[in-house]
């Protein structure tokens, strides 16, 4: 696997994670502080996307780390 194939799938992963885990923190514990459900589910999705910005930030920054630490030690 070459750097920038792992690094488009280190991306993707993180995202889907971040969002899984958004996701389930929004269902389990949020609570409806918004006039209608559908403002309610517009806030989590747009500080979703917000949040996992942020993390694909740091994605994009570890990724070459972390394809250095598995594959480059094994060539």
């Amino acid at each position: 696997m070459d750097k920038r194939v792992f690094c488009k799938r280190f991306a993707i992963w993180t995202a889907v994670i971040v969002a899984a885990v958004i996701a389930t923190i929004g269902i389990l514990f949020g609570k409806v502080v918004e006039a209608t459900l559908a403002e309610e589910i517009g806030k989590w999705v747009v500080a979703g996307i917000f949040i996992i910005g942020i993390f694909e930030v740091f994605a994009y920054v570890l990724a070459p780390l972390f394809y250095h630490i598995i594959y480059d030690k094994k060539r």
